[in-house]
């Protein structure tokens, strides 16, 4: 089944309490938005911002920020639309491997670019994350929070969890790990990466090394 479709049957109904119902297992978000490196005034983008729930926290602890979402989602910006109307954030539907054409290209790049539980939800991750580098200042910081591991749950609770996850298209991926600290060993980049809750998530900051 094509993504874009796949995510809009999945979040057709989910969306209108996806927000209450996602505060209890998707940790750490609010920590990555208090403490995003981003300059006064300046661009950031979110990935997969499906209901607009962070761009519009976001909103209210950066007021100067210009802000960005994108997702393949139409039902979720639909939700996103309605929660941030009038308040100047521009929502894309693109698939998020191909969001340099659909924000501009590289002309004005973005000061931080943060994917926040999408990226386990991206079947193309890799291009993704490569497109969102492609639009990032030299300096700037892409930031991704998302699952890790058991976080000290006992096996019968990790694996439902895991089973519950994949009804939402949702897949654990120890390998993105690898390829951002493959970055930081070519010289691309400079990763901070923090555990969340004991290892049930990975809050990793990679700033991009200027030329």
């Amino acid at each position: 089944m094509d993504h874009a479709l796949k995510m809009d049957r999945i979040y057709a109904v989910q969306r209108h309490f996806y927000d209450i119902t996602r505060r209890f297992y998707l940790l750490g978000r609010d920590r990555l938005l208090e403490e995003l490196p981003a300059p006064k005034c300046g661009r950031v983008l979110e990935v997969g911002c499906g209901t607009g729930r962070n761009l519009e926290r976001l909103r209210r602890l950066r007021p100067d920020l210009s802000l960005c979402g994108l997702d393949i989602s139409r039902k979720m910006l639909e939700t996103a639309g309605r929660k941030l109307e009038g308040s100047g954030v521009e929502l894309i539907c693109c698939p998020a491997e191909r969001l340099g054409c659909a924000v501009g290209g590289t002309d004005v790049p973005f000061d931080a670019v943060f994917f926040s539980y999408s990226l386990s939800m991206i079947p193309a991750w890799g291009p993704a994350l490569e497109a969102a580098w492609a639009l990032l200042r030299p300096g700037g910081t892409l930031a991704v929070v998302d699952f890790w591991g058991e976080g000290g749950l006992p096996g019968w609770l990790h694996w439902a969890h895991s089973r519950w996850l994949d009804l939402f298209g949702v897949s654990f991926r120890p390998e993105l790990l690898g390829y951002l600290r493959n970055m930081e060993r070519a010289g691309r980049a400079h990763l901070n990466l923090e555990s969340v809750r004991g290892g049930y998530a990975y809050l990793a900051w990679v700033r991009k090394i200027t030329d």
